[in-house]
């Protein structure tokens, strides 16, 4: 049976530094940890030395049992969107998951962990490219569509399990997400098919090349048609449930709050991670996206508020030495269970 045949976008020249960009780095840098700091100011250490040792072991251990299978669900979504198994065989499973698609996924987690500014994202192309034998191009796009997809979902989540919301404002919230979302998807495909991409000229300004470097990637990233099997999305959703429900047990166990209230702070964190201003392992941002979504629920006096700030760094912590290690056995057995005997092949060539 013939595979489907991925579109490609031209390829795009990578940006060198500039200084512009390093003083975004270093904006992000300040901002990330002043904020840590000034949380951190009416939080004790003695809290937070406690929130470490108040959960119970199981609690830790569902905590992280939760995150690895995450991590599991990621990779199989990755497996999806990019149809591997249409293209090209896998060197090695386990438990059913592409050896190669987890090491992609563990060592990019780790760096979009350690990186601040999300600058971590880069290294999607760069790894899908050396472990995946994947184009470029194609890998942009297919990190874009990603990141847009987890963010619906997460928003989707919020509609559906934020505490206190009527049951008929989260049929008509969800409702409409998903008519706008198909009215738009519709439109934006039926406008492509009747404008063809044009000719980017590199000569022409950088402002310029840069809005039509984006409008290509989301144009191919819209019509992959790999990038909307329902597998996909129903394997996002799975990933940021069990995610987000892991964390929401450990804010729990840590604030004493009820599950609904963890669970808000846990989505908080999360949706944190769109503030274009991220500091260094995204410290300060995520612990105030906790605070803020336990907050909307519990009083200014409340006990698990206070615990709040503790809690969610302590969550943090866990979720970036998970990742940390898991990217790092990633990379190491990648290096030292790479069959020699199996050399990949080059990347098809596509007609255009």
């Amino acid at each position: 049976m013939p595979s489907q045949r991925p579109i490609q976008p031209p390829t795009a020249p990578s940006a060198p530094a500039t200084p512009k960009s390093r003083i975004k780095m270093i904006v992000a840098w300040a901002v990330g940890l002043a904020l840590l700091a000034w949380l951190l100011s009416h939080t004790p250490f003695s809290e937070v030395r406690e929130a470490i040792t108040r959960p119970s072991i199981g609690i830790w251990g569902l905590t992280l049992g939760g995150l690895l299978l995450s991590y599991g669900l990621r990779s199989a979504r990755l497996q999806v969107v990019l149809a591997l198994d249409d293209h090209n065989r896998a060197p090695r499973r386990w438990l059913g998951l592409r050896t190669d698609a987890l090491r992609v996924i563990l060592m990019h987690n780790a760096a979009v962990n350690l990186l601040p500014m999300r600058a971590g994202e880069l290294s999607f192309p760069w790894l899908a490219s050396r472990e995946l034998n994947l184009p470029l191009p194609r890998a942009v796009a297919c990190l874009l569509w990603m990141r847009v997809q987890d963010l619906i979902v997460l928003i989707a989540l919020g509609v559906l399990l934020w505490p206190g919301v009527p049951l008929l404002w989260r049929g008509a919230a969800l409702a409409t997400m998903v008519l706008g979302w198909w009215g738009v998807a519709w439109g934006m495909r039926r406008w492509y098919g009747h404008h063809p991409e044009p000719h980017t000229d590199r000569a022409t300004p950088s402002s310029t090349g840069k809005v039509a470097q984006v409008l290509s990637r989301l144009r191919h990233a819209l019509l992959e048609p790999a990038h909307h099997r329902p597998m996909a999305w129903l394997l996002t959703l799975a990933n940021w449930s069990v995610k987000l429900a892991a964390g929401a047990f450990l804010l729990s166990a840590i604030s004493g709050s009820n599950w609904g209230t963890a669970w808000a702070g846990a989505l908080g964190g999360e949706l944190a991670a769109v503030v274009p201003l991220q500091g260094p392992a995204g410290f300060g941002t995520y612990e105030a996206g906790v605070w803020a979504g336990m907050a909307a629920h519990l009083s200014a006096h409340s006990p698990a508020l206070a615990l709040a700030v503790s809690a969610a760094l302590a969550l943090h912590v866990c979720f970036l030495l998970c990742a940390v290690i898991a990217g790092a056995l990633a990379w190491l057995l990648g290096h030292l269970s790479s069959p020699p005997s199996t050399p990949r092949e080059p990347p098809a060539r596509h007609a255009p």
